[in-house]
């Protein structure tokens, strides 16, 4: 009996160092996307352990390989738990989804819902064009935030401290191998797209698409949501784009309110908000 409970605890052990290990990657990718040696090297783990938990992770799709360059990253999987604690506990989704239907209906264009989970932007909601052309996101879709990832990555990249900001343009440089070729003029228009409330972008991530996105705050007055219309610009071009400006600040102002947050108080910000932004 002795021999058979010692045997019983060694296999439970042996399990909870697995699950250890596995939530250990799980953390390692929310840093950004890895190689197989990186995330070897940066857990100190064998690389025979770590493929194998990558392995059973991908089975379970919380975690997928880009062909490319052969990274691997954080999934929907993952995001399908997250989006049901979501909505427990803040309501994001539920709250803003009318003013969604409701963009969407009145514009005839996709909609998307995106929170901000380190250096990635995930799609959490989209209600998808009825139109033959069209863009379409996906809900789990997670795309890094950085100078070049459309109107909802910079809308993000608006709101984070000078700090936040230098952190996430360092890690596009090392991971991606992105640079910022005048970081100034970044960080001025950054300070613009926080005091005005609004962000646009014009093929920047999709050739040929327009996107525009306002923050969603809660009652502490973060920003927790970028609400966003994209779709082709042979329809939204910068005159029809922005004339739906004041729709999408509505609807984001309502869902904002849902949340308790006060967004009539904090629409734009001050001077004194984007100073950080201007300094050299």
């Amino acid at each position: 009996m002795r021999d058979l409970d010692s045997s019983t605890e060694g296999k439970s052990a042996s399990g909870v160092r697995a699950v250890e290990r596995a939530a250990d990657i799980l953390v390692s990718l929310g840093e950004g996307e890895k190689t197989l040696t990186e995330i070897s090297n940066g857990l100190n783990l064998n690389k025979t352990t770590v493929y194998r938990l990558l392995g059973t992770l991908q089975k379970k799709d919380f975690v997928l390989k880009d062909a490319e360059n052969g990274k691997y990253y954080l999934h929907w999987g993952l995001i399908g738990l997250f989006h049901t604690g979501l909505e427990r506990s803040q309501g994001l989704v539920q709250n803003a989804y009318p003013y969604m239907e409701k963009l969407w209906k009145l514009t005839g264009e996709t909609v998307t819902l995106y929170i901000k989970k380190g250096y990635y932007r995930i799609c959490v909601s989209e209600i998808v064009s009825e139109h033959p052309l069209k863009f379409a996101v996906g809900v789990g879709t997670v795309v890094p935030i950085n100078a070049y990832t459309g109107s909802p990555g910079k809308l993000f990249l608006a709101y984070m401290t000078r700090e936040e900001v230098s952190d996430v343009l360092n890690h596009e440089k090392t991971s991606h191998g992105f640079k910022i070729t005048d970081q100034g003029l970044l960080l001025k228009e950054l300070g613009e797209i926080k005091q005005r409330g609004w962000a646009v972008s014009y093929g920047e991530r999709i050739k040929g698409g327009s996107s525009l996105s306002v923050p969603i705050w809660n009652r502490q007055g973060d920003v927790v949501s970028s609400l966003n219309i994209l779709g082709p610009y042979a329809r939204l071009n910068e005159d029809v784009l922005l004339g739906y400006l004041d729709l999408l600040k509505e609807c984001a102002r309502a869902a904002s309110v849902r949340l308790g947050g006060a967004p009539d108080k904090i629409w734009g910000g001050e001077d004194e908000n984007i100073s950080f932004y201007t300094q050299r």
